[in-house]
């Protein structure tokens, strides 16, 4: 079980350090989703992971990621 939190949580600051490195980047090719909101970049990064490691559960598990990567920016920031 803790395993399983310290994944989740290591994806969401992953999430969160990737997008705040391509905000940074500030060029106007990029797309604002998912690439610049830590919701949705959280999301789509951990959902392959997720399905394969854990199956359909597997979703469930990257909305608590997405939810996490913005907690940590709301605190972070």
């Amino acid at each position: 079980m803790s395993n399983l939190i310290m994944q989740l949580i290591g994806f969401a600051a992953l999430a969160h350090l990737i997008v705040d490195f391509i905000v940074t980047l500030d060029k106007d090719w990029i797309p604002a989703k998912p690439f610049k909101c830590d919701k949705c970049f959280g999301f789509w990064l951990s959902i392959a992971p997720m399905l394969i490691q854990f199956g359909i559960i597997g979703v469930l598990y990257s909305a608590c990621i997405a939810i996490l990567a913005q907690i940590i920016f709301k605190y972070t920031v």
